[in-house]
């Protein structure tokens, strides 16, 4: 028989709703703490740039225990996605176990248990104690952006320099010249994902990304 314990997953993305569906299944107690404004980690809309999509056909991209809707194309957009994602949160009791605009500050450990401690969008901070604490932040949770040798001088001329979680409005690329330094997730910089842009060539460092065939059909 398990015990009934007190279960933080910290991140409301794929892995900490996937975990928290796990820990109420086995009978815990779970809360989940999300720092944004709702749930879907880089799916979530204000994270994600204008037209993002998978890279991963939806077969191979969906939980186990619920499919991806059938009418959804091979390779899901961002919004399909985000959607998928609340109906999943919907279907399996998780969405009352969410606080969102959450963000953890401190975790501190002592015998027997620990103490998380969050900071709300008022910056007001609370602290609570859980019997097990687990961290689904993921690995894209903040921007990694690289500096390189004259990067301030192009910046002082006019240019810009964005990460791609940073670049929500399409607007914000029409008529510039753009070029994307990138491993994966290139299709917000084809032609059609960047209505406006005036170029858009892609550089990899290594030729194994992978880059879906879309149509404006997925688009729509």
């Amino acid at each position: 028989m398990v015990t009934q314990a007190e279960v933080c997953v910290i991140g409301a993305g794929l892995s900490g709703l996937s975990a928290a569906k796990a820990f109420r299944e086995h009978g815990h107690r779970v809360t989940l703490l999300e720092s944004g404004p709702d749930l879907g980690g880089v799916w979530e809309p204000s994270r994600s740039h204008p037209d993002v999509g998978t890279q991963t056909p939806k077969d191979i991209y969906a939980f186990s225990a619920l499919p991806m809707p059938a009418d959804y194309p091979e390779w899901p957009s961002g919004a399909q996605v985000f959607a998928y994602l609340r109906a999943y949160a919907e279907r399996f009791g998780l969405v009352p176990l969410i606080r969102t605009g959450e963000a953890v500050t401190g975790l501190t450990k002592r015998a027997g248990r620990g103490d998380v401690t969050t900071t709300g969008a008022d910056a007001a901070a609370s602290t609570q104690a859980y019997d097990f604490a687990a961290f689904c932040t993921g690995q894209f949770s903040h921007e990694n952006k690289p500096v390189h040798p004259g990067a301030e001088g192009f910046e002082a001329s006019g240019g810009r320099i964005l990460h791609s979680s940073e670049r929500t409005d399409a607007e914000s690329v029409r008529g510039r010249r753009m070029r994307r330094s990138a491993a994966c997730e290139v299709d917000f910089l084809s032609p059609g994902a960047v209505p406006g842009a005036w170029a858009c060539p892609v550089q990899v460092r290594e030729g194994r990304t992978a880059i879906p065939e879309r149509n404006e059909a997925r688009r729509a």
